[in-house]
């Protein structure tokens, strides 16, 4: 959960050095590039456009990026949480994180918590129990739920993240990757340069 399209880049060159004749024909800027495209395959991504209340404002260039699949463990009982798979932007109202469900009910999203509200509003039996809805709430590099999810049998959710567009991230700024995700980028990337001239990579990734 922390590389970049540097260290992506250099991984890949470094495989391809067994393969002189390619390797000499393939600029990095190639990489590059098909770091992005692969990128934004996995990670199905979409452009954010919402409209912000007066005042609030959000980056150009913000993209919506989607995680499968993302594993929710118990915690302190009753209730549980799961790991951010990447670290989103920083929006208002904390909409960095934009949608938290079940893997297998993506349109039934759990309800998001301003950040040190539950502890108010728990002793109200009515907003206390969320009406028999699941809350979670986001803090650091976690996401807390007011239920204990394995018990439930949900042992994975389904999330959303903004991010910045993948074309305007520079060498050096974090990936919106996973450690699984990364490993499929810097495979399937290399297949492509080994499998495909550099003239035809870029537009047969998009075919």
């Amino acid at each position: 959960m922390s590389t970049t399209k540097k260290k992506i880049s250099e991984q890949v060159q470094r495989m391809l050095k067994g393969n002189p004749i390619i390797s000499a024909r393939v600029h990095i800027n190639d990489i590059k590039l098909l770091i992005e495209q692969v990128s934004n395959q996995l990670l199905k991504t979409d452009y954010f456009q919402v409209n912000m209340p007066e005042g609030d404002t959000i980056p150009n260039n913000c993209m919506i990026y989607s995680y499968d699949q993302i594993p929710v463990t118990t915690y302190k009982t009753t209730k549980s949480k799961c790991t951010l798979p990447s670290i989103p932007i920083s929006l208002p109202r904390n909409m960095g994180v934009l949608h938290v469900s079940k893997t297998d009910a993506i349109d039934e999203p759990f309800v998001p918590i301003p950040s040190s509200l539950y502890g108010i509003v728990k002793p109200q039996d009515l907003l206390g129990d969320m009406s028999g809805l699941i809350g979670y709430e986001v803090i650091g590099k976690d996401i807390i739920f007011t239920k204990n999810l394995p018990g439930l049998s949900i042992n994975s959710v389904f999330i959303r993240l903004v991010g910045m567009d993948m074309s305007q991230v520079t060498d050096y700024d974090i990936l919106p990757l996973s450690s699984d995700m990364e490993a499929q980028v810097v495979q399937t990337v290399y297949n492509i340069l080994v499998q495909t001239p550099p003239a035809d990579k870029a537009q047969n990734i998009n075919d």
